[in-house]
């Protein structure tokens, strides 16, 4: 299946269904549009990665993903679920879409309250084989 590395805490705001936009600079290729991707968390988080955002209720979504996250602490280097990417546009009315980027649209996410840890991304899309066991 495809997978796409995302940083914390950006990877699971997706998969919780509060981010709604992946700002890209390149668009997503037709093929994956209307495909499910597993979402992997980076083994870093990005640089603009803050916990004291001004915003209520970003607060309240960090606290939501903290409080469902496994042990209460964040994924990094793991498959954490999936999402639908279902359009690809620029200038996106979501309040997650950079302007001027390519807003990949995502929809019905997936959490996996059990992560596969242990799983090191790649640029752009990369595949990810399921093991049998």
């Amino acid at each position: 299946m495809k997978a796409i590395t995302i940083k914390q805490p950006w990877a699971s705001l997706i998969v919780h269904g509060i981010k709604d936009i992946e700002n890209r600079t390149w668009p997503c290729p037709k093929k994956y549009l209307g495909q499910r991707v597993l979402i992997h968390s980076s083994g870093c988080h990005g640089k603009k990665f803050e916990i004291n955002m001004p915003d209520e209720q970003m607060k309240q979504a960090f606290s939501l993903i903290s409080e469902k996250s496994t042990a209460g602490k964040w994924e990094f280097g793991a498959i954490i679920g999936s999402v639908e990417i279902i359009d690809c546009v620029m200038n996106h009315p979501s309040i997650w879409a950079e302007k001027g980027v390519y807003n990949w649209v995502l929809a019905n996410p997936i959490f996996y309250e059990r992560p596969i840890e242990n799983v090191k991304g790649k640029l752009s899309f990369w595949d990810y084989e399921f093991s049998s066991d």
